[in-house]
């Protein structure tokens, strides 16, 4: 209802920038752990050598998980750039944005990948650091579903709005 004080409101903008920075220093942390076996590989994790294990072509599932993940981020900035009273605009970029979140491509990457989470360090490297970030787009999803339902009632205004602020 808006009736936060100051200091509550600062409080949770501590909180949603600890999150981000939360979550850079995660994958942060796939990377390093990708590039330490890559170079200085040891049989005991199964070896970065990916002998047998053919990587995914990035120009074909890839690119395309790509191009909807930048779709929905480009349909985020356009419900930040409407105004109050568009709302038709507002629940249009909400739905584009959980439609493009719900969307199973990763599942299709990971069909069609020639190798299996077994099949040593790089295998496992690969769908912990993709899995991860579709666990993250399906919460996301999630969140923005109930803010396209507090959309509806009218809850937000340009004033008050840090739920949708805090879901994006």
């Amino acid at each position: 209802q808006g009736h936060h004080t100051t200091i509550v409101q600062k409080g949770l903008w501590y909180g949603i920038i600890l999150s981000v920075i939360s979550g850079v220093l995660f994958f942060a942390g796939f990377f390093c752990e990708f590039y330490h076996s890559s170079l200085t590989p040891t049989l005991e994790l199964g070896d970065i050598d990916p002998t047998g294990i053919f990587p995914l072509n990035p120009l074909e599932v890839s690119l395309l998980n790509t191009s909807v993940l930048l779709a929905s981020g480009a349909s985020i900035i356009w419900i930040h750039h409407t105004t109050e009273g568009s709302q038709k605009q507002i629940l249009q970029a909400l739905s584009i944005t959980i439609t493009l979140g719900i969307y199973p491509l990763q599942a299709s990457e990971y069909f069609k990948a020639p190798f299996t989470i077994s099949d040593g360090i790089y295998s496992s490297t690969f769908f912990t650091a993709t899995g991860f970030p579709r666990l993250y787009v399906i919460i996301e999803s999630t969140l923005l579903t109930i803010r396209l339902l507090c959309q509806l009632k009218f809850h937000f205004t340009s004033n008050h709005h840090f739920g949708f602020e805090a879901a994006a």
